[in-house]
C-alpha cells in the first residue's frame, strides 16, 4: 500500500434518513452537498461535508428496509474525523456540546486527543486531533512490542482528556461562540468490529499491504497503517469475537473508502483481487467479514 494512501468518506446505510440528516446537520454541523440515487438499487444517497471546505466526510444511503444487526455483528466500531489542530478540536467539542448531543467518552491517547459519541442509529464516531509526530515514538514502540508487561505500559499511555488544557486553546470570545470544525476535517482512520482478529490482521497486512503497528491479541485489538501513521485501520473483537459477519443490506457500515495516489497503485491492488469488481473507476473488495472496501485513485499517473 503506497504511503500516499488516504481514507475517503465511509458510507452508512441508514433506516431513517430525516433523523440521521437532522443529527449530522444540527449536532455535528455537517451539510448536504450532493444528492443522487443509486443506479443499481434506486436508493437515495447523500454526501455530507462542511461549508467552505471541499470533499465529502460521510455518505448516507437511505434504506428504510435495512436489516437490523445482531448484538455481535461485524462492521463499524467507529469512523474517526481528524481535525487539523487542538484549537479546532476545542471549538468542535463546545459546539457539539451546545447542540445537545451526548458525548460517551473522552481520551488522551498520547498520540492524539479524542471525543467519542454515536449518531442516532448507533454508528460510532470519534473526533480527534493528532499530537505532533515527534511525540509518537514511545506509544508506537510499546504497541509494536506487545507482550503482557508492555501491554500494561502501553495502556498506561491512555489517559483522561485534559479539558482545561484543551479549552486553553480558545479565546473567551471563541469559547462563547464556538463553531463546528472551524478549519475543516477529513477521515483519519476507521475502526472495525471483526469476528477473528488473526484472520483480519492477515488480510489487511498481507493482502491489502498495510503495516502492522500493533497486534495486541491480549486485549483483542490490532492497528495497521502506512507511512508510519499511528493507525489508519483499527480492528477489535471486543463485542464481536466469533460473531456474525456483515451481510449485504444491513444497517450500519456499507463500505469504507481507500484512496491511492494514482491508477498504477490501484491496478497493483486490483491484481491481488482478480475476482473483485471494478466499476466507474472504483475497485470493490470484500474483507474476511464481508465488510466492503472501495479503492479509488486520486489522479491519473
Amino acid at each position: 500500500m503506497p504511503d500516499g494512501m488516504k481514507l475517503g468518506p465511509p458510507t452508512l446505510r441508514v433506516k431513517n434518513l430525516d433523523e440521521a440528516v437532522a443529527f449530522y446537520q444540527n449536532d455535528l454541523g455537517f451539510q448536504v452537498n450532493i444528492k443522487h440515487r443509486e443506479a443499481d438499487d434506486g436508493l437515495e444517497v447523500l454526501e455530507l461535508g462542511f461549508k467552505n471546505h471541499d470533499g465529502a466526510i460521510l455518505t448516507l444511503k437511505h434504506d428504510p428496509n435495512a436489516k437490523t444487526t445482531s448484538r455481535n455483528f461485524a462492521g463499524l466500531y467507529h469512523y474517526a474525523v481528524l481535525v487539523p489542530d487542538r484549537r479546532s478540536l476545542a471549538s468542535t467539542y463546545l459546539a457539539i456540546g451546545n447542540s445537545g448531543a451526548t458525548y460517551e467518552g473522552f481520551a488522551d491517547h498520547t498520540v492524539s486527543e479524542s471525543l467519542y459519541l454515536h449518531d442516532v442509529e448507533r454508528n460510532g464516531i470519534e473526533i480527534y486531533a493528532d499530537r505532533p509526530k515527534n511525540t509518537w515514538p514511545r506509544f508506537i514502540e510499546l504497541m509494536k512490542r506487545a507482550g503482557s508487561d508492555d501491554i500494561r505500559k502501553f495502556l498506561s499511555l491512555n489517559k483522561p482528556l485534559d479539558f482545561s488544557s484543551l479549552l486553553g486553546e480558545l479565546s473567551m470570545e471563541e469559547r462563547n461562540n464556538p463553531s463546528h470544525f472551524p478549519s475543516g476535517a477529513r477521515i483519519g482512520h476507521i475502526h472495525l468490529r471483526v469476528t477473528d482478529l488473526e484472520r483480519s490482521v492477515k488480510f489487511y497486512h498481507e493482502r491489502l499491504g498495510l503495516d502492522i503497528i500493533g497486534n495486541l491479541p491480549e486485549i483483542g485489538a490490532a492497528f495497521l497503517s502506512v507511512g508510519g501513521y499511528h493507525h489508519h485501520i483499527g480492528l477489535n473483537t471486543w463485542h464481536s469475537l466469533g460473531g456474525n459477519p456483515h451481510e449485504e443490506g444491513e444497517a450500519g457500515l456499507e463500505n469504507f473508502k481507500i484512496i491511492v495516489p494514482d491508477k498504477s497503485a490501484q491496478r497493483s491492488l486490483a491484481s491481488r483481487f482478480p475476482d473483485s469488481p471494478e466499476e466507474s473507476g472504483e475497485l470493490s473488495i470484500a474483507g474476511p467479514d464481508g465488510i466492503r472496501i472501495v479503492i479509488e485513485s486520486a489522479s491519473e499517473p
